[in-house]
């Protein structure tokens, strides 16, 4: 008997945990804006459909903001703000190439000036140009002396940022931007004098006056330049790629 009676008791303890929970969960049928976030969990929220709640998840990787608020369906990225503060995700990731979630920022796997941008777990590669570098901390481009553990680029180890000579090129040169080449063309009429690092008037030691009009970018797709088969890292910049859930 004694045993029926504390079964009993528990019972209706959870049932009276359960009724207080949900009084605890705002009704977005009685408020303004008809959308209101979940109570434990910061990846969910509560719609007015037909005068009833509805419960949706936010797309994987995001957390709910706001109405009109976010990247998407009124949600954003957990790390913009303290969503989550008190609160925990009802969802683990779910991974694709590149994304730890389907929505997301995140490191290159290989190279300091690049990071994907995941939509929908689709992954699409970005550049942090003007010798800036991804902060994972920030999921944003930074400056270098912000980021740590990024090895620099050998060909400017002697200066992060000066110039170095392209092979036995007269116009074209590297610039190093906080330890990373970009390639560089010297204007018209000049060269690249290799010691004093910079574009001269000609000629220099190594370099007559040019006699023809120095080549455009165009030639650089077409194999033309000098030295360009073998490309560091980061040295052109790439051209990026171009439903809710209901619970």
């Amino acid at each position: 008997m004694a045993t029926k009676t504390t079964v009993i008791v528990l019972a209706s303890l959870l049932i009276g945990l359960s009724a207080a929970q949900r009084q605890d969960q705002d009704d977005p049928c009685k408020t303004k804006s008809k959308v209101v976030g979940d109570v434990t969990y910061c990846d969910r929220y509560w719609e007015c459909v037909n005068n009833q709640p509805e419960l949706y998840d936010c797309p994987n990787g995001l957390v709910f903001a706001g109405k009109h608020r976010g990247v998407t369906e009124g949600c954003d990225y957990p790390w913009r703000s303290d969503y989550c503060e008190g609160k925990q995700l009802a969802n683990g990731p779910i991974s694709t190439e590149h994304c730890d979630w389907l929505y997301g920022i995140f490191g290159h796997e290989t190279s300091c000036t690049r990071y994907w941008t995941c939509w929908n777990g689709t992954a699409t590669e970005q550049l942090c140009i003007g010798g800036l570098l991804y902060n994972e901390n920030a999921h944003s481009c930074d400056w270098p002396e912000n980021v740590d553990g990024c090895q620099k680029h050998p060909l400017c180890n002697d200066d992060a940022n000066g110039n170095v000579p392209l092979g036995k090129s007269c116009n074209r040169y590297w610039q190093c931007q906080g330890g990373y080449p970009r390639l560089q063309r010297c204007p018209a009429m000049l060269v690249f004098d290799r010691r004093s690092l910079r574009c001269v008037v000609p000629p220099t030691e190594d370099c007559d006056v040019p006699t023809t009009p120095l080549p455009f970018e165009g030639d650089l797709e077409q194999g033309k330049g000098n030295a360009i088969s073998n490309l560091p890292p980061g040295a052109i910049q790439g051209k990026p790629s171009g439903g809710r859930n209901k619970n």
